[in-house]
């Protein structure tokens, strides 16, 4: 089974700057984390009985371990009153870190639970990538597979991977990613395709007679090597203005209006590839074609089994890809 998470938003860890005074200090007072439950409990509710209930113990139970805690920090942190309690102003500023902290705590535990409990090898990729190449492949090793779970983390923004609790990626990068398993799997090559639904101006037989095309241009995270100012320049021309074309914000959104007709894209192989072998798109021949960057492979695991699998079938397909015929 395949398993799909679309992502469109990154979460990052903040830094962490550990204080080794304050550390050494909660070692010696770790015997009252109980009691800050408690209390995280009773000023939430706001009364001692209710957060017995909550926490299934009695109102003494509660009272004791409030009545140890203000002990041990020298301060009372509750204003005792006939039906309610209400916090001091100690109070109130522990419960502001204390509640968080216990919080992030129990998330924690959940999250390494969830994870310990999840066999699925999580694959992350961008959408294009996934879209374009990974996803029509995924069908034949779920057949040669069976066993392996898929879960495939879909984003445009390069995720955190060990935060993020993934197993294997597949980046896009000018030089390989610092992790201890990287295989480059495939390199892209970027080249005009059209259309045969477009209606040209010119025979589109010279570089420059993209200069009188309509041209779909990529705007935003892309980098310059996969935009057409860089291509025209390799070629000796002075790159038109992007308000004279189409602007897309996606490589998926470039494709599809390229494949509708509206206009010449600069693309790239392996995520072009069906497109020119279904005849969607052609390659404009005799235009010049450029060298991009690597798809590499990482593998983020200890040696699993079922990483090693997949990633030698990615390396296995990614051999069998057709390639360009470059002028």
């Amino acid at each position: 089974m395949i398993w799909v998470d679309a992502r469109s938003v990154k979460f990052k860890n903040p830094e962490h700057h550990v204080n080794r005074d304050v550390m050494g200090n909660l070692r010696n007072t770790l015997t009252r984390l109980p009691h800050l439950i408690t209390f995280e409990a009773a000023s939430r509710k706001g009364n001692f009985t209710r957060a017995a209930e909550e926490l299934g113990v009695t109102r003494v139970s509660v009272s004791r371990q409030i009545g140890e805690l203000e002990e041990t920090l020298g301060t009372p942190l509750f204003h005792r009153e006939h039906r309610k309690v209400t916090l001091t102003q100690a109070g109130r500023a522990l419960a502001a870190e204390v509640s968080p902290a216990l919080n992030q705590i129990a998330s924690a535990l959940q999250s390494v639970a969830a994870r310990a409990g999840d066999n699925r090898l999580t694959v992350t990729t961008t959408s294009a990538f996934a879209t374009y190449w990974l996803m029509p492949r995924l069908v034949g090793f779920s057949n040669l597979h069976p066993e392996i779970e898929l879960n495939l983390v879909v984003s445009d923004r390069k995720l955190d991977l060990e935060t993020e609790g993934v197993d294997v990626a597949i980046r896009y990068s000018a030089e390989p990613p610092a992790f201890r398993k990287v295989t480059p799997l495939l390199r892209e090559r970027v080249f005009p395709v059209v259309s045969p639904k477009y209606r040209a101006r010119t025979a589109l037989q010279h570089p420059k007679d993209l200069l009188n095309e309509t041209l779909l241009h990529l705007s935003g995270i892309y980098r310059p090597g996969a935009r057409w100012p860089n291509w025209f320049r390799k070629n000796d021309l002075t790159p038109p203005s992007e308000a004279s074309g189409v602007v897309m914000n996606t490589y998926i959104n470039m494709l599809q209006a390229a494949i509708a007709g509206h206009g010449v894209a600069l693309a790239g192989n392996p995520l072009v590839d069906p497109y020119l072998a279904d005849g969607s798109l052609r390659r404009l021949d005799g235009f010049r074609e450029i060298e991009r960057d690597h798809f590499y492979l990482i593998d983020t695991t200890d040696d699993r089994r079922d990483a090693a699998v997949f990633c030698a079938w990615l390396t296995d397909q990614a051999q069998g890809a057709p390639t360009s015929d470059a002028p």
